[in-house]
């Protein structure tokens, strides 16, 4: 497959729609890209295939141009913005390329939104604008939820394992005793997750875990009609929010060094019995992993996950197992986003009350579950890679718009 870009700087190519030269990659300014319109930065899918050794090619646009060769054009977005018209930010040869059916434009977005929200509009729009067929435009998408006119597919749990694939991660499962009785770390402040700490810090659950809040605000306007929980009366006290007072904290790092993922505090996996995961997206159009579930999945550790209906369902789906043999986990078929996490505090609460004794037989029953997941986590994504490869190439796939 070839991948064109439209800029080669002085340090290489530079993520399409983005026409400054001098940025060198892995610097402030460059993972800036990230949260500057139009949000557009590296393409780390070429990544995965270099680790996989899945052959690709690396072209500038103009020299496909000239031999005539079909060819894919990547925008790799951080973040939607509904107000951007991608495609006039393209270079003139590339959007005259496409609409003569020579490049694809694939769209690769990592995050899990809810492509109703303005996704799919924008695409209508941009398509017809521009006189853009639209089989040559593809959308890569994060959300299992987005429907078949999107592609799923979890950059998260692939990215995670590049991060971490050599590192030192838990390689043995601590049948002994624990500090803790579960981990519950949450950077970014949301609605649903400020409620759900503050009623573990109401109850004192929080206590008993490694925990964190550390009240970080999104430094983007995310779409918010999955939040509305100040109307969740049946089984919340809403005055919980009132005496929350985060920031709590459970290490010395920085902000910045608790979104860098490649670091790895083993204390959290193999000092606490279980891992809360309070994961992105609470809706139920936005089924969606990131690397918050793949880490205890990588170190050795069970989980509960506090997400979007599905998600037990889909990790199944990429092949783990998880652990309705030992809690409860119909809370996973539960559409009702406030009675579903209700049903999470609920085995929380039955979580703490067991004795370490009681957890470490759990340990001990569970250790075949463990171990296939972080070896399955580990396995080659070669697969996976190649699938996505197809279907970008293909022609016949439904229409986006």
């Amino acid at each position: 497959m070839i991948f064109v870009f439209d800029t080669y700087g002085e340090n290489g190519y530079m993520p399409n729609l983005i026409h400054r030269t001098d940025i060198v990659p892995r610097s402030k300014e460059w993972w800036d890209l990230a949260i500057t319109p139009p949000y557009s930065y590296e393409f780390r899918f070429l990544r995965y295939l270099f680790t996989e050794g899945i052959p690709y090619r690396i072209e500038l646009v103009s020299t496909m141009k000239q031999t005539g060769e079909k060819c894919v054009y990547p925008i790799n977005l951080n973040y939607f913005d509904p107000s951007i018209d991608y495609l006039s930010l393209m270079s003139a040869t590339a959007l005259n390329m496409a609409k003569q059916g020579q490049l694809t434009i694939l769209f690769y977005y990592s995050e899990g939104d809810n492509v109703d929200w303005h996704i799919t509009a924008k695409l209508k729009e941009m398509c017809c604008k521009h006189e853009i067929q639209s089989k040559y435009v593809k959308f890569v998408i994060a959300n299992k939820a987005a429907g078949k006119r999107f592609l799923f597919f979890p950059d998260d749990e692939l990215y995670y394992r590049y991060l971490n694939k050599d590192s030192d991660y838990v390689k043995d499962i601590n049948l002994d005793t624990r500090s803790k009785k579960f981990t519950c770390l949450n950077r970014i402040d949301k609605p649903f997750r400020r409620l759900f700490a503050a009623t573990l810090v109401e109850k004192n659950l929080h206590s008993q875990a490694y925990f964190s809040y550390n009240d970080k605000k999104y430094s983007l306007e995310y779409p918010t009609s999955e939040t509305e929980v100040d109307q969740w009366v049946t089984h919340w006290d809403q005055s919980v929010l009132k005496r929350f007072n985060p920031p709590y904290k459970c290490d010395m790092l920085l902000d910045y060094q608790h979104n860098m993922h490649q670091l790895i505090d083993k204390k959290f996996f193999n000092d606490a019995y279980w891992n809360v995961v309070v994961e992105t997206h609470i809706g139920k159009n936005t089924v969606f992993l990131t690397e918050k579930t793949f880490k205890p999945i990588l170190n050795l550790q069970p989980f509960l996950i506090i997400g979007a209906p599905g998600t037990i369902a889909l990790l199944h789906e990429l092949g783990y197992k998880t652990f309705g043999n030992w809690i409860d986990e119909s809370y996973d078929t539960i559409h009702d986003s406030e009675l579903r996490l209700w049903h999470c505090i609920k085995i929380v609460e039955y979580l703490a009350t067991l004795s370490d004794q009681c957890h470490q037989n759990l340990m001990a029953q569970m250790q075949s579950v463990l171990k296939h997941n972080q070896n399955h986590f580990l396995a080659s994504k070669k697969q996976k890679l190649l699938d996505l490869i197809d279907y970008i190439e293909l022609d016949n796939v439904t229409n986006l718009v």
